[in-house]
């Protein structure tokens, strides 16, 4: 069984590359210290870190966009989370800006995210 992380950023914001570099980031550490405190969760992510820590960043449409996967993510068991800005450089303070899902299975992060594109 192969894990990974997918992370989706809003391709409807004019972000910077260095802004959409922020929220993915922010979006991984969310979901890893989700995962830290659940038992299956953990063994899911003590397998990504040790396999390389596989992730893959996305584009979502928008806001809704982001919650719809969120609520499939959550419905499958699987760690998530939204990230929020805080307004404090390009956006308006309390943006959704990103997803994450994961560390997973990739068949289970895939029912999730499994069709979205590669963000660019």
């Amino acid at each position: 069984m192969d894990v990974k992380m997918t992370i989706a950023i809003r391709g409807d914001l004019k972000i910077s590359c260095g802004k959409a570099a922020a929220q993915a980031g922010h979006a991984a550490v969310e979901c890893v210290l989700a995962a830290m405190g659940d038992a299956k969760w953990r063994k899911w992510l003590d397998q990504w870190l040790e396999e390389g820590q596989k992730k893959i960043v996305l584009t979502a449409d928008d806001a809704a966009h982001l919650y719809q996967l969120h609520e499939r993510a959550k419905s499958l068991g699987l760690p998530t989370a939204v990230v929020i800005d805080a307004g404090l450089t390009e956006l308006p303070p309390g943006t959704p800006t990103a997803i994450c899902v994961g560390p997973a299975p990739d068949e289970l992060v895939d029912k999730v995210t499994g069709s979205l594109k590669l963000y660019k």
